[in-house]
């Protein structure tokens, strides 16, 4: 029965990221077999990376699926949208613009409704109105500068508009859409007008044929950190990166694989070091790893190249880590090192006596040992430069 049920299990996975890798490769434009990988390549193999650690998750949850393939789809779409979003911060700013604009001007109206994910604007008045057309929505975005003469801005900066201007300009969009508009397609039709960089990518409605198969997009988070804020935390972040990169694999290894809580004296994460321990392991928290990636800073495939895992760790690793037992498929499953490594960073933290085995080193003690050195090495660079 168990053997039967870990199959069924890995039937779906595999259903689900052949969703995610179709939905990827639309957005991106790219083929994720391809042997050399360009830029935006190895960015949408990012992004599918990412996309298939969030449907693991849902699979090791128990999360009922009704729909494998919608489910899957909604996945990818949204880790499309917060990838653009952290490598496109203009458009994040024009929507922040356009949403002040349309609560605080009495003749536009910003509205939410049942069916529909996300803000919805329109003037005011046209809340009952059905929202416009997709094909004048993807018309508009191809082309922004099609509506009336009158209406468009005299200058291409958009931080120049004064609310006069945007008055205008809003009004000959929806003159030319007829009816009301998600936020955000009105925020990518804004973004194409001023050259707003990832405006296109952003609109996710029906812009190809069968896109509508793949479900909904998500409304991105709309509570962001002042921007000099997030700034000087990437700023660091990107320097604390450089030299993680330049460390010797003996100390990144220990240091990725479970990494400490960089805290300072008063820092605690207690750890399990043998399989013996009798207290239960803490629940997994890739520490300070995964602010790297949720930051733009680095990749899942940049982690995995510093990592250099060959068959023989992830066969290791599958079976110490009991995978399948974990609600993971099995290991025959995956003949792809990079989706491999997704399902392992999904596992992350792992435990030191594990990462010890993998690394060839007697005791869960010298991995400990490594971590630390390349922890007060982190330690002392962040220092310095403070």
């Amino acid at each position: 029965m168990s053997e039967q049920f870990s199959e069924a299990r890995d039937r779906l996975f595999a259903q689900m990221d052949a969703k995610v890798r179709d939905v990827v490769e639309k957005r991106f434009g790219v083929k994720l077999n391809s042997a050399h990988l360009t830029e935006k390549g190895q960015a949408a193999w990012d992004v599918y990376q990412n996309s298939t650690v969030k449907a693991l998750k849902a699979l090791d949850s128990g999360a009922r699926i009704d729909d494998p393939a919608s489910y899957a789809a909604t996945i990818a779409r949204n880790s499309c949208r917060d990838y653009w979003r952290i490598h496109n911060p203009g458009w994040a700013d024009l929507k922040g613009r356009l949403s002040r604009f349309f609560r605080k001007q009495p003749s536009f109206r910003l509205w939410s409704s049942d069916e529909v994910l996300g803000w919805i604007c329109g003037p005011s008045g046209w809340e009952e109105k059905p929202l416009a057309a997709g094909s004048r929505i993807n018309a508009l975005i191809a082309q922004p500068r099609c509506i009336s003469t009158s209406a468009l801005p005299k200058t291409e900066v958009m931080e120049q508009q004064d609310a006069a201007a945007w008055d205008a300009l809003l009004r000959g969009f929806f003159e030319y859409l007829g009816g009301p508009v998600r936020l955000d397609d009105m925020v990518s039709i804004a973004g194409v007008l001023f050259g707003v960089r990832g405006a296109r990518e952003m609109a996710f409605d029906e812009l190809a044929p069968g896109d509508e198969e793949d479900g909904r997009a998500w409304e991105p988070a709309a509570r962001q950190a002042p921007p000099e804020i997030g700034i000087a935390i990437r700023e660091q972040l990107r320097m604390l990166w450089e030299n993680l990169k330049g460390m010797p694999k003996r100390w990144v290894l220990p240091f990725i694989l479970n990494p400490p809580v960089m805290k300072g004296a008063q820092g605690h994460k207690p750890r399990r070091r043998s399989a013996d321990e009798n207290e239960e392991p803490d629940s997994a928290d890739r520490g300070e790893i995964e602010v790297f990636t949720a930051n733009g800073i680095a990749t899942m495939g940049e982690m995995e190249a510093i990592l250099g895992f060959e068959d023989r760790h992830y066969a290791l690793l599958w079976r110490e880590l009991d995978v399948p037992g974990r609600g993971g498929p099995r290991l025959e499953a995956i003949s792809d090192s990079h989706l491999r490594f997704a399902v392992i960073w999904k596992l992350l933290p792992i435990e030191d006596h594990v990462i010890a085995k993998a690394m060839g080193l007697e005791s869960a003690q010298k991995v400990i040992n490594l971590r630390l050195v390349a922890r007060n090495h982190l330690a002392k660079v962040l220092l310095d430069t403070r």
